[in-house]
This record gives structure tokens, C-alpha cells and sequence, in this order.
């Protein structure tokens, strides 16, 4: 697994997103227009794991986070959200939300908290995830980063 590089996605990597999300019941819905923010994980020419985010001014919904079942449990899940939160934070974000049906746990363990609805910033309520791709049943969960 120490070939596995996380680099940032390119336009011919949005199939391959896709069909990772798929794979891992997670909604495509919204990655034609925010794919410029996901990471990809690369063994050799093979896409095995993404992360993706969506940025608004002051706040971050990380989504689509998934790798391939082969993949699981080497840490690649953990590098993806590290490098998303790092990029986004220095871009000045402070705020990260997600939601999610399967990983509440896993996200507890990097710190995300799980909150209700109403404490979503209003700038993320427009987003795909918030508006239907997700189950009203997803938990949400919020990470705030300290300065």
C-alpha cells in the first residue's frame, strides 16, 4: 500500500470518482461540479479512493469519501480527510461538515461531531448533499479547527 499516492483530481478522474461512490452506495450527485476539489488515491494508473469537498466562504462540507474494499483499513481513508482538511484550512476554513449514513463512527474517531441539522451553516443548506442526495436520516457532523 506505500505505492498508493493521493494527488489532486484531475477532469479524467470523474468517471473513476464515480464509479467509487457507486461501489460504496455514496450519491454522485454534485461531483460534475465540485471535482476540482476532490483527492484522488492512485495505485499505479488505478483510482482505488476519494474525498472530495464542497468550499463556500466560511465553511466546508466534506463528502464523498471512499476507498475501494481491497484498500480499506491501510489508512488511506485517513490520509484522504487529512489532506482535505489541511487544504481547505489553508485556505482559511475553520468549519467542516458532513454527512453520513455508515461512517459516524469513523468520523467521530478524526474528531467530527455529531450535531443537529439546524446548527449547519446556512451556506451549506444549498449544497446537493443537503438538499435530497443525502437521507434525512444521515447523520451530520461538525469539525471545527481551532486558529
Amino acid at each position: 500500500m506505500e505505492d498508493v499516492t493521493i494527488t489532486p483530481a484531475k477532469a479524467t478522474d470523474v468517471d473513476a470518482i464515480k464509479s467509487i461512490l457507486v461501489a460504496n452506495d455514496l450519491p454522485t450527485d454534485g461531483v460534475d461540479d465540485h471535482w476540482k476539489t476532490f483527492l484522488i488515491a492512485r495505485d499505479g494508473d488505478t483510482v482505488v479512493g476519494c474525498g472530495g469537498a464542497e468550499a463556500y466562504q466560511f465553511a466546508a462540507l466534506i463528502r464523498s469519501v471512499a476507498v475501494m474494499p481491497q484498500y480499506r483499513s491501510h489508512g488511506i481513508g485517513r490520509k484522504l480527510v487529512r489532506q482535505l482538511l489541511d487544504r481547505l484550512a489553508s485556505r482559511g476554513l475553520r468549519e467542516f461538515y458532513l454527512l453520513t449514513t455508515t461512517a459516524e463512527e469513523y468520523f467521530r474517531k478524526r474528531g467530527f461531531k455529531p450535531i443537529d441539522r439546524d446548527e449547519v451553516h446556512p451556506q451549506l443548506l444549498g449544497s446537493r448533499e443537503f438538499q435530497g442526495a443525502c437521507p434525512d436520516t444521515a447523520v451530520c457532523m461538525r469539525l471545527v479547527m481551532l486558529v
